[in-house]
């Protein structure tokens, strides 16, 4: 769980968010046991099988190859190793012709496309859970801000605050056009301005009317 959410968080969260959040954090686990790190001896057994019933690549000792597949496949777990050498064996991947032993890279490659799925399933329940814990904390945010604002005590407290900061503030006149304009200078604004001509209409032209009056 504190891999997910620290302690002290989830006690803070409302109810109905930590029941799914311990749902995750068991899924979680779930999945890092199956994911969890394989031993070398059954990489040195799979290199064996391998070695056992498919040609070896031209040029190669079997010790390099044991150390390559052994650095190639040492993040992978026993079952995916396990479950790959099988399919290379029964001729059930794909470009593949069963003849010669895969290289370690195309091994590996193979074998972490069998753990693929719960890598991706691990990645979207931690970032569920970092979006639920998100929207736990707006939501409690909010539930207080709420509670607070219908407090009478911090109503008056505001109003309290606000008449203080209009005390001694200068006044702002509204509805008044150019402060600091006189009437004579208006008056002579006005006839610098250039007057309108008035656009004769054109709607007696149109085809719309023309029709009509036929």
């Amino acid at each position: 769980m504190s891999e997910l959410v620290t302690a002290d968080v989830f006690n803070r969260l409302p109810e109905c968010y930590q029941n799914r959040a311990r749902q995750i954090a068991a899924r979680v686990a779930e999945i890092e046991a199956v994911l969890t790190r394989g031993q070398p001896s059954a990489i040195r057994d799979a290199v064996l099988r391998l070695r056992g019933q498919l040609r070896p690549q031209p040029d190669t000792a079997l010790t390099e190859v044991a150390g390559e597949f052994r650095l190639a496949c040492s993040d992978l777990p026993e079952w995916a190793i396990s479950e790959a050498t099988n399919d290379y064996l029964a001729g059930r991947v794909e470009n593949h012709t069963g003849q010669y032993m895969p290289t370690c890279a195309e091994f590996a490659r193979y074998a972490r496309s069998i753990i693929r799925s719960f890598i991706a399933e691990r990645a979207s329940l931690k970032n569920e859970a970092e979006r639920r814990l998100q929207r736990a904390e707006d939501e409690t945010r909010r539930i207080r801000i709420k509670t607070e604002r219908a407090d009478p005590k911090l109503k008056e407290r505001v109003a309290k605050l606000a008449k203080s900061v209009r005390t001694g503030a200068a006044k702002v006149h509204t509805g008044q056009r150019h402060q600091g304009t006189t009437d004579e200078m208006r008056e002579k604004m006005d006839a610098l301005r250039r007057p309108c001509a008035v656009q004769p209409s054109r709607l007696l032209e149109t085809r719309v009317v023309k029709g009509a009056r036929k």
